[in-house]
């Protein structure tokens, strides 16, 4: 890919979300910090208000007093405990998209390497059953071209037994011939079952090719997306301007969008660029 913001002269956009998500992210260890000491003092207050409660013995109906006035204390520790767990999931969901941008350049490359890999993959399975293709032709075709010779030799080799009196010597063609024959036989099996093994790699391996490819998009579109802000920064005062503006003439424009044509020329030449960066499936 081109378009990689972190390694070229920037606007400022990447290092003001790696400077946002520096800062979430010290907020997020203080805030976890924070529920771990609040979770354990809520554990503690829970466990206090249950010995309490027990005091009173398992026949009593009432709710001693000492638990009664400790109450509002747990529930203080259990509201604290909430409070702290909604701060942290609300950070969490705020860091997402800020560690997306950071992310972008090698969770791109990452996604290139795996597409390369199911694509060599792929052909060098290709290759492999092909190849095994020619040799079971091969024997095949060898295998009948025995069997036929054989049942040639055999016959002539009847014949020369019937009219042979005393001991009869197998001829020494007929011996070998047989012997090639089991060898093809079974050199035909092994590739067989090599077959058979190949075809379940090869079952699987569509599923992944497009798995890779569509994770590969995806990645490029957040890659060129970080790009495109990277590339927006000087122009955001006059975008917020053109969008201020709508928003005074039109009272459904939302302020923080600014949609802005594009020229289909643009788009066709783009979709051109885009097509040529995948690699040949």
């Amino acid at each position: 890919m081109k378009l990689n913001p972190f390694n070229k002269k920037t606007n400022g956009y990447v290092e003001q979300v790696r400077a946002e998500h520096a800062q979430l992210t010290r907020q997020l260890e203080k805030r976890q910090q924070e529920l771990l000491d609040a979770e354990a003092e809520h554990a503690r207050e829970r466990a206090k208000q249950t010995r309490l409660r027990e005091s009173a013995g398992s026949l009593s109906m009432n709710t001693p007093p000492a638990a009664k006035a400790h109450w509002p204390v747990l529930c203080a520790a259990n509201e604290r405990m909430e409070h702290l767990k909604s701060q942290v999931e609300n950070i969490t969901n705020q860091l997402r998209p800020l560690a997306r941008v950071l992310e972008a350049p090698e969770a791109l490359a990452q996604a290139q390497r795996k597409l390369d890999e199911v694509l060599t993959q792929d052909k060098t399975s290709a290759q492999a059953w092909s190849k095994t293709e020619a040799q079971i032709a091969k024997l095949t075709q060898r295998i009948t071209e025995l069997e036929a010779r054989i049942a040639t030799e055999t016959q002539a080799a009847t014949a020369t037994l019937l009219a042979t009196e005393g001991e009869f010597a197998v001829p020494e063609t007929l011996a070998r011939l047989e012997v090639e024959l089991r060898l093809n036989h079974a050199t035909l099996a092994g590739l067989h079952a090599e077959q058979e093994a190949m075809k379940s790699q090869r079952q699987s391996l569509p599923q992944e090719i497009n798995a890779a490819i569509s994770n590969f998009k995806w990645r490029r579109a957040d890659m060129a997306e970080v790009e495109l802000y990277e590339q927006l920064q000087p122009l955001m005062p006059v975008l917020a301007r053109a969008s201020a503006a709508k928003r005074q003439s039109d009272y459904n424009h939302r302020e923080d969008r600014f949609v802005i044509e594009i020229p289909q020329g643009l788009i066709e030449a783009a979709q051109t660029a885009l097509g040529a960066e995948m690699p040949d499936a």
